[in-house]
């Protein structure tokens, strides 16, 4: 044996000198045969921890990009083929963590070797095993946050999100991408950041509970819907890489023909409480930090910290700053400008915009949005926003924050009051990564000058409610939240904020 796997061995021995010995045995396969992916502080107690790490060096040790043995076959698969914000985002990726999951079964020659999932709803501070700077641990990379409690949100799990498939009004695929996915990227930041983000080895956790989520989600009853194995939706196939592919429909669950479920399958309740630095016991892997709230700090002027879900965190409109107006006109053959406001840098405040409405603007915005049927009189059907040429910084691709984007947002209101009836989106440099990478796979134009990218951000039902009160003006707000390392200056540069009508029907 040589001396680099007899000190991989060593380094395992030694993180996994407090499992509790009563656990080693547990069994990974139920009698059906199916197997049970465990949450990280239950798997690390089995004896398949060592199994996953093992596997994990041994596949970055590969330097073969086109053996499925390799790190980098499962990286290339992801920014070659991965699907973000688009259809399928939570179906694809169900697959590809079945594959990844086989891998490392053969790779490790452990065949009951699973995936296991970090639930940061319940601890929203990284596991230890991978912030261990170690040269021996093949767990850590360098990383910008280790906590993501700023990035969590039950809104996915709302009673009124009834609707699995992106395309559709109250959409489970388009909240959950949205938030908490793409802000968990961010926050970590590093190569989380980007389209190569499986590269890091929290990647596949971080996947594997989106699954579950999603999985708790189909199972939750209160009508909510997934297309049924018959619908259209599951026909075709997903790929992976050139000899790669899964049936759609194997996708349609865990169960059925993946034949695996999850330690844990309910939605999140509450979110986590933060502390406090002083409350914490350094030795403790439970506790987790936040930047303590100075209301001079630019990057929490306008966010109040998190205490829990019952104390309402309070949320301020940022300061409305002055940009030059651009004019309403045609920017596509389906799409109509109806007025926006150009150049907005984005650094580490928080900034709101207004966009002025001609009258002839809102009164066709008004049909559109009132119309009995809707947009009566106009082949226009819907409302969205439109951040055009947006482009980003070499600090700004770093990650380590990200911009809540509200429509009309109060002067003053709490967190979940806003994001339940004035949030738009996300944005940053994982939302961008993603618009890019739809424009080399030409699913999507880019901005309207090279290199930059658009993002859209449909104006929903109850958005529209907003708009309707009062067409002739629209307030656009980027609410900066920062991990408790992020960047300072410009970041992301926004070359036109803007309100469109659109052919698409509304969501």
């Amino acid at each position: 044996m040589t001396r680099q796997g007899y000190s991989r061995r060593d380094f395992i021995k030694g993180a996994s000198a407090l499992m509790a010995p009563s656990l080693f045995s547990r069994p990974l396969l139920a009698q059906t045969g199916a197997v049970q992916r465990l949450e990280w502080n239950t798997f690390r107690t089995t004896r398949h921890y060592a199994s996953l790490v093992n596997a994990i060096a041994t596949m970055k040790e590969n330097t073969n990009p086109g053996d499925k043995r390799s790190w980098t076959y499962w990286v290339n698969a992801h920014v070659n083929f991965c699907p973000h914000g688009v259809p399928y985002f939570l179906a694809w990726h169900r697959g590809y963590l079945y594959y990844f999951e086989q891998q490392l079964r053969a790779v490790s020659g452990n065949k009951a070797l699973v995936l296991p999932y970090w639930d940061y709803y319940t601890t929203p501070q990284m596991p230890a095993e991978f912030t261990n700077p170690s040269p021996l641990n093949p767990l850590y990379v360098a990383r910008v946050n280790t906590n993501v409690i700023d990035a969590l949100t039950l809104a996915p799990f709302a009673g009124t999100v009834i609707n699995m498939q992106r395309g559709l009004a109250n959409a489970f695929e388009t909240s959950f991408e949205g938030m908490p996915h793409n802000p968990v990227h961010n926050i970590i930041g590093n190569v989380m950041a980007d389209m190569q983000s499986p590269a890091d080895p929290i990647f596949w956790l971080h996947h594997a509970n989106v699954d579950r989520l999603w999985s708790a989600w189909q199972q939750g009853g209160g009508g909510r819907t997934t297309p049924p194995l018959t619908n259209s939706y599951w026909n075709g196939n997903f790929t992976y890489a050139s000899r790669l592919t899964m049936q759609r429909n194997w996708t349609f669950d865990t169960r059925s023909a993946l034949r695996y479920s999850y330690q844990n399958e309910t939605m999140p309740a509450s979110l986590p409480v933060a502390r406090n630095g002083a409350d914490i016991d350094s030795d403790s892997d439970n506790g987790f930090r936040l930047a303590a709230f100075d209301s001079a700090a630019p990057q929490l002027a306008q966010l109040t910290p998190r205490t829990g879900s019952a104390t309402p965190r309070l949320l301020a409109r940022p300061a409305l700053r002055g940009f030059s107006p651009t004019a309403a006109g045609l920017v596509g053959p389906d799409r109509l400008s109806l007025g926006g406001v150009s150049r907005i840098p984005l650094d580490e405040f928080s900034v709101s915009a207004q966009v002025a409405i001609d009258d002839a603007s809102a009164d066709l915005l008004q049909r559109v949005l009132t119309g009995a049927p809707r947009g009566r009189g106009t082949a226009y059907r819907s409302a969205r926003v439109v951040l055009d040429n947006v482009s980003i910084s070499d600090p700004g691709r770093t990650g380590g924050y990200f911009y809540y984007l509200y429509l009309n947002l109060p002067s003053t209101t709490d967190v979940a009051s806003a994001s339940g009836a004035y949030l738009l989106g996300s944005i940053g440099p994982f939302e961008i990564a993603g618009a890019m990478h739809r424009v080399h796979m030409n699913i999507e134009a880019g901005g309207s000058e090279p290199g930059t990218v658009r993002l859209a951000f449909p104006v929903t039902l109850q958005l529209a409610d907003l708009l309707v009160q009062d067409p002739r003006r629209l307030t656009v707000s980027f609410v900066r939240v920062s991990g408790d390392t992020s960047p300072g200056g410009p970041v992301i540069q926004v070359g036109e904020a803007r309100l469109e009508l659109s052919r698409d029907a509304p969501v």
